[in-house]
């Protein structure tokens, strides 16, 4: 008051002291409007009440130097009092809540102790984050190790319903995924393994056992019987209840017809005539037949783990196991007669063969003997030498027939090791020769076409009395099917492909096998008379053995097509295609040549399926394949690459007749007539993508991944076009 007093005193500092009191006035209001905002946005604060409070004490205080400001001019002091009261008793009473909530505010965290929170909470949202991510991996391994298996695996329902199956899956029984979910565990189980199954089902349900593995069979699509292995496992949740059954196919149907096999031949050893006899590489017995039992007189269990000199001769025994082991080291093969002696110390004459057996690591580890007891014959053969000695001359027939045996075991050997059909050629006028020494001839083989007859190999010194080529029909030995001999001093039926001018006679002798010919030996001597009935029956022996073993080396080229070639449309399969494209480019990178790439697929052959049916969609393939080797040239390779997509590889082709070839093909594939079942199925287009090596990839690889993008390119933009690769490298 006084002060008021002394301003009144002093006018001129009376304005100052309302510019002062006005000036802070409006920063003290300024106060309250920006807390009162930051509560607005910060409604997380915690004590809110305070901010309240401290907002209203300050508009209270200032409200009172306001009236103090007032006061100059209208001393209104009795108000002035009373905001002094209310502002006392406000911060008395502001001042004893925050006393009272001191404690609960200190227990609030500080910065540092909120940094370290908010750290802690961002690294257990990472390990979450990581967590999940880990989930999610485990999940996506699950699924493609079950997608990709090499055996079956799927998810089976508790009734047997099939909930998710894999590839390997569909393809061991041979039905689609569509079709097998359809169906149930039972559907295509064999009708004597079901009870076996619903007993295991029972004890995985019942908790009696984990999982259990068996061997069953399964009926395949096309009726037969598969077997496989079979491995179940329940999966329950978390409270233990049966959500579902995992398992595990493997086919064993190989394994069973091996196991099969090794019966039958576990039978033929012990119930075969002859004695067979293994060793080990010391010549001691591992294992011996009932024939061998018979033959040397020695149960099985008296025998096992003797050495095999106690069935000879002592005198004899050391030499003699000497030199079959030499044989065997040099030739793999020993073959010849054996004196023996049986228990009872009787003795006999067997007729032995030692061949080596082999281990998984290709190296020898134990002897087989096949031996036939020839004692009869050779006591019947001294006993006939001496009571008669005019049965010497049929004894050097038989001795000659013994040769000729052994020479066509000899012939049969080494045309059983050729290994193709030029290779037989070449060996049989050799073969052949030493058994006709006096006469000449040759191989005719018979055409695919069946029409025409050539020879492949001639042997002997005179000219030959054939044709080297004519028609099948001019050989009465292939009309007939059986041996036909012309003499040239008589008039009897002559083959129309003998020379007019031949002298002598000759000898042809059809090649059978499976009831089928597949041509003719001819043979011709200069003197007449030389083809006995002996002679004639040893040709068609001869004949019988060649045949055989062109027919086998046939049906082995035949087999080896099969493995290179897709049975469905005889395009090249897959195999051959990455073989073949890695030689063509070693090839074209040796000699600085190209190689082009066409990839072709069948625009909407799925919708083509579903229309007119997978047999149909067979037939189209297979149209597909005939169609494309006729516009390829030799040097082409045309494959199969997958499912309606075929590749075709063009050595030393540019890039511009590796499109014309592509659009050629494009147009003309529309024009073909596709039937099935009397039924006409719509035409078909084919989009292609074309590359080239270098230019689009450096190895094969990436001239097909090249190939493969245009392809793509063409389907997506509309089928039924030619599109080139893009992106060329670099050159050498």
């Amino acid at each position: 008051m006084y002060q008021q007093y002394y301003y009144l005193c002093q006018p001129q500092l009376t304005c100052l002291e309302a510019i002062s009191d006005s000036a802070n006035a409006f920063a003290y209001y300024l106060i309250p409007i920006m807390v009162v905002y930051s509560h607005h946005k910060r409604q997380d604060l915690y004590f809110q009440w305070i901010y309240r409070a401290f907002t209203f004490l300050i508009v209270l205080v200032n409200t009172f130097n306001l009236i103090e400001t007032w006061i100059f001019w209208r001393p209104d002091y009795w108000l002035l009092g009373l905001f002094k009261a209310i502002a006392a008793s406000s911060s008395v009473g502001a001042v004893i809540l925050l006393m009272r909530s001191l404690p609960q505010f200190l227990t609030i965290p500080n910065l540092t102790e909120l940094k370290q929170a908010n750290q802690q909470l961002e690294q257990e949202i990472k390990e979450r984050h990581l967590a999940e991510e880990a989930l999610r991996e485990s999940k996506e391994r699950f699924h493609n190790a079950f997608d990709y298996a090499a055996i079956g695996m799927a998810l089976v329902g508790l009734n047997g319903s099939w909930l998710q199956v894999n590839h390997a899956l569909c393809e061991i029984v041979g039905y689609s995924e569509a079709e097998l979910l359809a169906k149930t565990c039972q559907d295509i189980t064999h009708a004597e393994e079901l009870e076996t199954d619903f007993d295991y089902v029972r004890q995985l349900l019942a908790g009696e056992i984990r999982c259990y593995h068996i061997e069953k069979r399964y009926i395949h699509k096309l009726g037969h019987v598969v077997w496989i292995m079979l491995s179940v496992s329940l999966v329950s949740d978390i409270h233990g209840q049966p959500l579902y059954f995992i398992t595990q196919i493997q086919d064993i149907t190989e394994r069973k017809q091996a196991e099969q096999t090794l019966q039958q031949q576990a039978y033929i050893f012990e119930n075969i005539s002859d004695g067979v006899v293994i060793t080990d590489l010391l010549g001691r017995i591992i294992d011996w037949n009932r024939a061998a039992e018979n033959m040397f007189g020695y149960t099985k269990a008296e025998i096992i783990g003797k050495t095999l000199g106690l069935l000879h001769k002592p005198e004899e025994s050391s030499v003699l196991t000497q030199q079959i082991i030499n044989e065997l080291h040099t030739s793999n093969r020993w073959a010849g007669e054996i004196n023996f002696v049986r228990k009872d110390r009787t003795q006999g004459v067997c007729e032995t063969v030692f061949v080596p057996l082999y281990n998984e690591n290709g190296q020898p580890s134990a002897t087989i003997g096949v031996n036939r007891n020839i004692t009869e014959r050779k006591q019947a053969e001294a006993a006939l030498q001496q009571a008669n000695e005019q049965l010497t001359s049929w004894v050097q027939q038989l001795e000659q027939r013994n040769h000729e045996i052994a020479l066509l075991s000899q012939m049969s050997d080494i045309l059983q090791a050729c290994l193709t059909l030029e290779e037989a050629y070449k060996v049989i006028a050799q073969l052949i020769q030493p058994l006709f020494p006096e006469t000449s001839g040759g191989v005719f083989i018979i055409s695919s076409s069946k029409h025409l007859v050539e020879v492949v190999t001639t042997w002997g010194d005179s000219t030959l009395a054939s044709k080297t080529v004519f028609s099948a029909k001019q050989c009465w030995a292939l009309r007939r099917g059986r041996s036909h001999l012309s003499t040239s001093d008589e008039q009897g039926l002559h083959c129309s492909h003998i020379e007019e001018s031949f002298v002598g006679e000759t000898l042809c002798v059809p090649m059978m096998a499976q009831g089928d010919a597949l041509g003719m030996l001819h043979f011709h001597d200069p003197e007449a008379g030389k083809f006995t009935a002996a002679k004639q029956q040893l040709a068609s022996q001869v004949a019988e053995r060649v045949a055989l073993a062109l027919a086998n080396l046939r049906l082995t080229e035949a087999l080896q097509q099969q493995s290179i070639r897709d049975p469905l449309t005889g395009l090249f399969n897959r195999r051959y295609l990455e073989e073949s494209l890695e030689r063509e480019i070693s090839r074209a990178q040796r000699s600085h040549k190209h190689v082009g790439i066409i990839m072709m697929d069948v625009d909407n052959f799925k919708s083509f399926n579903d229309e007119f049916g997978h047999e149909a969609g067979d037939v189209v393939l297979c149209e597909l394949g005939d169609f494309l080797k006729k516009q390829i040239r030799k040097a082409d390779i045309a494959c199969r690459y997958g499912g309606e997509e075929i590749m075709l590889i063009l050595p030393e082709s540019s890039l511009e007749v590796c499109q014309e070839r592509a659009e050629r093909i494009r147009q003309t594939v529309k024009l073909l007539d596709l039937r099935h079942q009397r039924r006409k199925l719509n035409s078909i287009s084919l989009s292609f993508g074309v590359a080239m090596y270098p230019e689009h990839g450096l190895t094969g690889a990436a001239v097909i991944q090249a190939a493969d993008t245009a392809l793509y390119i063409a389907k997506n933009t509309g089928r039924d076009r030619v599109v080139m690769a893009q992106s060329p490298v670099s050159v050498y």
